[in-house]
């Protein structure tokens, strides 16, 4: 109820007074011109087991924010109601444990009293704002005093329905809606914790709809305890997945910094790095919604197995086009991780006859046994054998792999000589490989005797 010799312009002065935690809104209506100003609805002495979960589904399903200032001793006694309504994005003050009158309390008694409903309200498993409302306005200087030193803001009313009064719903919304005034901040009183509350309920459909109709826009109460039109900000996080047989799901988490109380959207698309779409991963473009109350949904990218080795590669997740939501942090990195190990390196035999004169160039095959996506590098040497130098040029050299090139040659040059002999061998090994594993490092070159 309204304390008799509180004026319109202390209660508003109040309300604006202090700092305190941002509430949801419905911010589609934030997002409207506002044309005659905006409203926000309190409620006062719940939560009531029955009908608080009335009002807090009523107000849900017509995106319309409020503040419940519960009492201490309603909560422990019924937690579920103010838990729901924390849940669904509704934020909840303090109104003192036993609806004391705080001006007749001494200081001590002020800070038991608002302490013991924070901790029925955290034990309930809701979320404790720091806003609070005096039991009946009944507020001075020493009271706000102590309450902001406890880093509570006080929040008195501009319009009074008094729907505690026995009134009807008819006359409840009547009241309220000649109680507003254009251009300017409203914050109503109303009970959902009092005897009267089902008309109160019975009235809300009337108070929404007026107010609409007469241009008015429904919001929260903002950090300053007046009413103010918040946008929920929303980010992605970075995310990583690594390749699988049969495929797997890269996981990217959306989250909201505060819940709603409608529903809201973005939409969230993928953009190709150096993984690209169709190869690396399935690509998303969608629309995530956001029910009210939720603040936690995840994107998942499908990202089919390959088989080849590979560097780790990324993509980005990006948010666009918010519906109710400000983009605070739109783009995630995603990092797709290789499961395949390196490509088996071999080197072929060969055989080449021995030039009559001069020399001739033999070039020996080296194989990786399935493609890679890095550079492959590898030492190949001669050795010596039945051949030696007098055979051929003895040489090492460094032989690399381009990502995607299967097959490398290594030049031997073989020397003639004026010697009747047998076939002759030496071996061209393979040695200190990055991003190979060697499997068959030695290839036995033969030299035949000299054609004709």
């Amino acid at each position: 109820m309204r304390l008799a010799g509180i004026s319109t312009t202390l209660c508003l002065g109040l309300a604006m007074s202090g700092t305190a935690l941002a509430t949801p809104s419905d911010v589609a209506e934030a997002a409207l011109a506002c044309a005659r100003g905006q409203v926000a609805l309190t409620f006062d002495d719940g939560p009531d087991p029955v009908l608080t979960p009335r009002f807090v589904t009523f107000l849900r399903d017509r995106g319309v924010p409020a503040t419940f200032f519960v009492i201490g001793e309603n909560v422990r006694a019924h937690p579920g109601p103010t838990r729901r309504a924390s849940a669904l994005g509704f934020t909840i003050g303090n109104h003192t444990y036993h609806h004391e009158n705080l001006i007749r309390l001494g200081d001590d008694g002020i800070r038991s009293t608002l302490r013991r409903t924070r901790r029925a309200i955290v034990a309930a498993g809701a979320r404790a704002s720091a806003l609070m409302r005096p039991p009946g306005g009944s507020i001075n200087q020493r009271v706000r005093e102590v309450v902001g030193a406890m880093g509570l803001v006080p929040v008195l009313w501009t319009a009074d329905p008094r729907d505690w009064d026995g009134r009807s719903a008819s006359a409840i919304v009547s009241s309220t809606l000649s109680q507003l005034r254009p251009g300017r901040k409203n914050v109503v009183l109303l009970h959902d914790g009092v005897r009267n509350s089902r008309q109160t309920l019975l009235a809300l459909p009337g108070i929404v709809r007026g107010a609409r109709s007469r241009g008015y826009c429904f919001v929260g109460l903002g950090a300053s305890g007046a009413p103010s039109a918040v946008i929920p900000g929303i980010r992605i996080s970075d995310a990583s997945v690594t390749e699988a047989p049969g495929g797997s799901v890269l996981r990217a988490t959306v989250t909201l910094d505060r819940s709603t109380t409608r529903s809201t959207s973005v939409r969230v698309h993928t953009v190709a790095g150096s993984a690209s779409a169709g190869r690396d991963y399935v690509g998303v473009d969608e629309r995530l919604g956001f029910p009210a109350g939720v603040t936690r949904r995840v994107v998942r990218v499908k990202v089919p197995d390959d088989l080849r080795d590979e560097r780790a590669e990324r993509f980005r997740l990006r948010l666009s086009e918010p519906r109710g939501l400000e983009v605070r942090d739109g783009a995630a990195v995603a990092t797709i991780r290789d499961d395949d190990p390196p490509p088996a390196l071999s080197v072929r035999d060969a055989q080449v006859a021995e030039p009559s004169s001069g020399s001739v160039v033999l070039l020996v095959t080296l194989r990786l046994g399935r493609v890679s996506e890095k550079w492959v590098h590898v030492t190949v040497s001669t050795v010596p054998g039945s051949a030696d130098e007098s055979d051929y040029a003895p040489r090492t050299s460094r032989v690399a792999f381009a990502p995607g090139q299967v097959t490398a040659r290594f030049d031997v040059t073989v020397l003639a000589d004026t010697l009747s002999e047998p076939p002759e061998t030496f071996v061209v090994q393979a040695t200190d490989g990055s991003n190979a594993t060697l499997a068959r490092p030695r290839g036995v070159v033969t030299v035949l005797p000299p054609v004709g």
